[in-house]
Formats: structure tokens, sequence, C-alpha cells
């Protein structure tokens, strides 16, 4: 407890010893000078070095008698002698030049108006001008202006762009625009197709697929056939995948349960049978037919009945009689 004390009152007294310094520092600086009596002090000085021999070290210590200057709004400066070099020692010429340059600025900042100028200045800026932000179009033009500016005209590099510059840079910016916008349109008509064809699809198309739905895997197959001999590949993919679930229910592989998904009939199929991997292939196929992902071909529609084909032939090959029950 005692060492606790001992280091409070030393850390007390050196705060105290600090306060008392920086007191002291402050009461040897003389009071700050007004701007006419610093001006005035340099004109004293000033008439010091014109004398012959010139008094340069009492026009030094002259200036050196004012540190601090206090301006018209209560704000207090610290200067530093004109004739102050450091280490390097000014001449006399030099030294009546810099204060001639001091006392020419001071008489300047007498009547620089600088409130009205300040004024002057937010009006321009609050001019809708400079309230505008650029666009992004903006810095492409100016640096496709510099370079045709420089690629035609051999403009030095720092050179502002010229007439032909703005003009080539303003053409090909609106060329830019326009592809953009032309790829941009381009996309969303691709979208607008697939979601129309995914949602709505066409007169024809819909007529069939109103149409009662066969009720047996070779009904099935002869109405995909049909489909595909009229061009209607995404309903003859359809009547093929109608096949293929109607021969796994016959062969009671998947349950017969129309409120099931088509992943959802996947993952009810026995797991170690043989038709697991060809059903996983004819359920992705169909998926994304149906729903307007790919748009089948003769080609795709050839590849689908091989392996709807396949799946077919590996069921009736198989021995699974039991019936899987839902979950």
């Amino acid at each position: 407890m005692s060492r606790r004390i001992v280091r409070v009152f030393w850390v007390t007294l050196l705060l105290f010893g600090m306060a008392a310094t920086a007191a002291q520092a402050q009461e040897e600086l003389p009071p700050p000078a007004s701007p006419a009596a610093y001006r005035q002090a340099l004109e004293e000085a000033y008439a010091l070095l014109q004398k012959e021999p010139p008094a340069f070290e009492e026009a030094q210590q002259r200036l050196a008698a004012i540190p601090r200057v206090s301006l018209k709004n209560g704000e207090i400066l610290s200067v530093s002698s004109p004739l102050d070099g450091g280490e390097t020692p000014v001449d006399v010429e030099a030294a009546r030049q810099r204060l001639r340059l001091v006392i020419a600025q001071l008489d300047a900042a007498g009547d620089d108006r600088t409130a009205e100028r300040l004024a002057t200045l937010e009006r321009v800026f609050a001019a809708p001008a400079f309230q505008q932000r650029p666009s992004w179009l903006d810095p492409l033009r100016r640096w496709l202006a510099e370079l045709f500016e420089r690629l035609f005209a051999r403009a030095p590099v720092d050179a502002a762009p010229g007439p032909l510059g703005q003009s080539a840079a303003q053409v090909a910016g609106w060329i830019v625009v326009a592809l953009a916008g032309a790829v941009l349109l381009f996309l969303l008509t691709r979208w607008l197709q697939t979601m129309v064809r995914a949602f709505v699809g066409d007169v024809g198309r819909a007529r069939q697929e109103t149409d009662p739905l066969p009720a047996t895997p070779a009904a099935a197959r002869q109405a995909a056939a049909r489909s595909a001999e009229q061009g209607a590949y995404r309903t003859a993919v359809r009547y093929l995948y109608l096949a293929a679930l109607l021969t796994l229910q016959e062969r009671r592989l998947i349950p017969r349960d129309p409120s099931l998904t088509n992943r959802e009939m996947l993952t009810r199929a026995p797991a170690h049978h043989p038709i697991r991997a060809p059903l996983g292939e004819v359920v992705a196929v169909f998926d994304e037919v149906w729903y307007g992902l790919r748009e089948p071909d003769v080609a795709a529609f050839q590849r689908y009945q091989h392996v709807v084909h396949e799946l077919e032939t590996l069921a009736q090959a198989g021995d699974v009689q039991q019936r899987e029950a839902p979950p």
C-alpha cells in the first residue's frame, strides 16, 4: 500500500512540474503582434538593411522579437524571420528581396476580398454543370479521344484531345453502346423464348398435351413415334418417359403414386438393381427437355429412345417382384 502511495506522489509531482514548465514557457512568449505592427517591423528591418554598412544583426533581432501574429478573426499564427537562412547565411541582397516580397504580399492581402471571392466560388460550384455527376461513358469517351488523337494526329502524350479525337471518340462510344444494347437484347430474347417454351408452349403442342395419356407402354411408344414424325420431339420425349414409367410400374420396380416427383420416383427404385443408372439418365433428360432447358432434335430423340429401350430391357430381365411402399 505504501509503495502505491509513493508512486502516485511521484506521478503527481511530475505532472505538476510539466504543467509549470508549460505555463512558464507561455509566459515567456511575447504577446502576438497585429498585422500592422508586423508590417512596420518589416519596414524597419528593410530600412536597417539599406544603411551603409547594412545593420543585418539589428534587423534580424527586430524581426525575431515578433514570433506570433494575431489575425482579424482571432487566429494566432507563428511566424519565422524572413532573414533566417538556417545553416546557410543569407546575403544582404537576398534579405532585401525577401523583405520586399513579404511586404508586397501583406499589402496585397489587405484588399483580397476573401469573403466576396468565396461567395462567388460557392455560386459557381452551385451551378448545374458542377452538380451533375459524370456518367460511366465519360471516362471511356476521354480515353478513346486521347487514343484516336495519338494514333491519327500524332499529338504529344500530355496534350489535350483535339476535335478529331473527340469526334472519333463520340462515334466509337455510340458504337460500343449500340453493341452492348444488341447483346443485351439478344440475351433477353433467348431468355424469354426459354420461358415461353417452358410455361406456355405453342398451340399444337398444347393441343397434344391435353389429349388423354396412354395407359400402356406400347401405346405410349406409338404416341412417341407419331409425335416424332410430326417434329414434336418434346412431346415425343414425354411419351417415351411415360412408356418407361409404365414399364417399371408393371414390373413393380417403382410405386404407382402420381403425387411423386420425378426425382422422388428415382429414389424409390431399388438401390442395387441395374435399372438405377439408366433411370437416372432418363429422368435427368426429361426434366431438362420438359422444363425448357434443352430443345430436343432428331439426334437427341434417338439417343433418348435408345436409353429408354435399354431401361425397359433391364426391367424385363430383372426378377424384382416386391413393390416398395413409399415411406
